[in-house]
């Protein structure tokens, strides 16, 4: 009885874990990024925990190493103002040099 019991309970937790992390499949979309280029750069203020530019970065951790593939933000991501706009959203941002995407500079768009 014990077994059986337990054998149902492993079945349901596999279920479980299966659709939480279906559920937590990451939408990388650069133009998130779009409200925080103000941000970006040197010397302003940093975003709000609740303005447009946290609110858009949060859960995109997973992120940013394939947004440096984006031109338009690739020069921002690069610079160490990211780490405070990050810290600013309460957003953990990886370190970028240890991208494979990041080749030591950002690529320009081909014309």
């Amino acid at each position: 009885m014990y077994h059986a019991f337990g054998v149902v309970m492993v079945v349901v937790a596999t279920i479980l874990v299966e659709e939480v992390l279906l559920g937590l499949t990451l939408e990388c979309d650069s133009s998130k990024l779009e409200p925080c280029v103000s941000f970006f750069e040197d010397g302003g203020p940093l975003p709000s925990p609740d303005s447009p530019c946290c609110e858009n970065i949060q859960g995109q951790h997973g992120c940013f190493c394939g947004y440096l593939k984006d031109p338009k933000y690739c020069k921002y991501l690069v610079t160490p103002r990211v780490k405070d706009v990050g810290t600013a959203c309460g957003v953990e941002t990886p370190d970028l040099s240890s991208c494979s995407e990041y080749q030591g500079t950002c690529t320009q768009p081909s014309v």
